[in-house]
């Protein structure tokens, strides 16, 4: 059943509901108290949004996302998704690698290639306790906007490949649609990355367009298609900590909310975060079983030359990124610093604050 579908069918029962509880009511109790009128005024939003509309995966995340804060604020904060001019709304929901043009540092708060990437518990507790989301404020205020954590697309994501990776030829000449620096990494490999929109990604593998792709972990895979257009899912991926999904408040907006409407709009994005997150983790290893004993698909393991050039590549291309500009050099100080807390190491680009 489609999301309309369902829409119609839950609010039809709804309101059977409500009539039943009221002819009760009235058949038990003289009296009944008026409910209270919610006097304050009604905000209505646009939130713009890159993924194809599906019942699933990472459009239903941003669905949620604007169901839970019209809930939590009584029906005054409304949001409207808009699929069609997503940079021009109010609120934008998507991967901070998709602006990494407008500063390369973005992409620390989506998520970093091979060993350097942190999973998504470990992203959270950097961003929210390690001083992340100070700086993450301090980049994005320079491009007019607040950023919360919003949404997950899992981890271990697979890389879906109509062409088979073998010991030797590698990705060489691979036509692959990865975000962020981790298509650095692939490049780096031999691969030819390729730009490709969110929702155009699984007829850009059916086509032909692409050879290969990595986007989220199976089960946001299978909501937009891609296994069943693929002919072999290979692991590890070359993101294997997964990408996070930010939401992005205008911040002349943001700066009329009160203080209680912003907790509310950043508690709602943490519940979707973590939920998300929760969901691809519980789903992962069913579906990726499900989808090998249904046939059609073959799995196939990254070259160990490929996995073991993987984290030297990742250092120097994030080196690079981290030297950017002193915000860079900031963001990336803090990271390695909380990598190290947690006993990762943080010598991936140890570079000092000019």
């Amino acid at each position: 059943m489609d999301r309309r579908g369902f829409l119609k069918t839950t609010s039809a029962a709804a309101a059977l509901a409500a009539t039943t509880v009221t002819a009760t009511a009235d058949s038990e109790f003289e009296q009944v108290t008026a409910p209270a009128v919610n006097t304050k005024p009604i905000q209505e939003f646009r939130l713009g949004i890159s993924w194809a509309e599906n019942v699933a995966g990472p459009a239903d995340l941003a669905h949620r996302l604007a169901t839970r804060i019209r809930e939590a604020s009584d029906g005054r904060i409304r949001l409207t998704l808009d699929y069609s001019n997503a940079a021009d709304a109010e609120f934008v929901h998507a991967s901070e690698h998709a602006r990494a043009y407008q500063h390369p540092a973005f992409s620390y708060f989506a998520g970093l290639p091979a060993n350097a990437g942190l999973d998504g518990t470990d992203l959270e507790a950097w961003i929210s306790t390690g001083g992340g989301q100070d700086l993450w404020d301090r980049l994005a205020a320079d491009f007019g906007d607040k950023p919360l954590l919003a949404g997950h697309l899992g981890p271990n994501p697979v890389l879906w490949s109509n062409r088979e990776i073998n010991t030797g030829t590698g990705l060489r000449g691979l036509r692959i649609a990865i975000d962020g620096p981790a298509a650095e990494v692939a490049r780096a490999l031999g691969a030819d990355p390729v730009e490709v929109g969110s929702a155009q990604l699984t007829e850009a593998l059916d086509s032909g367009k692409v050879d290969a792709i990595e986007h989220g972990a199976t089960l946001n895979a299978m909501a937009i298609g891609l296994p069943a257009a693929a002919r072999f899912s290979v692991t590890p991926s070359l993101t294997p900590a997964g990408t996070a999904i930010a939401l992005r408040v205008r911040k002349a907006v943001w700066d009329k909310f009160s203080q209680a409407d912003q907790a509310l709009i950043s508690a709602c994005a943490a519940e979707t975060y973590r939920v998300s997150l929760s969901e691809a983790r519980l789903a992962e290893s069913l579906l990726f079983e499900t989808l090998q004993n249904r046939g059609g698909i073959e799995a196939r393991t990254l070259p160990n030359d490929v996995s073991a050039a993987m984290p030297h590549l990742s250092k120097a291309i994030i080196a690079a990124l981290s030297g950017h500009d002193n915000s860079a050099r900031r963001i990336n100080a803090s990271y390695m610093i909380f990598r190290r807390h947690l006993g990762l190491g943080g010598n991936h680009a140890s570079i000092p604050i000019g």
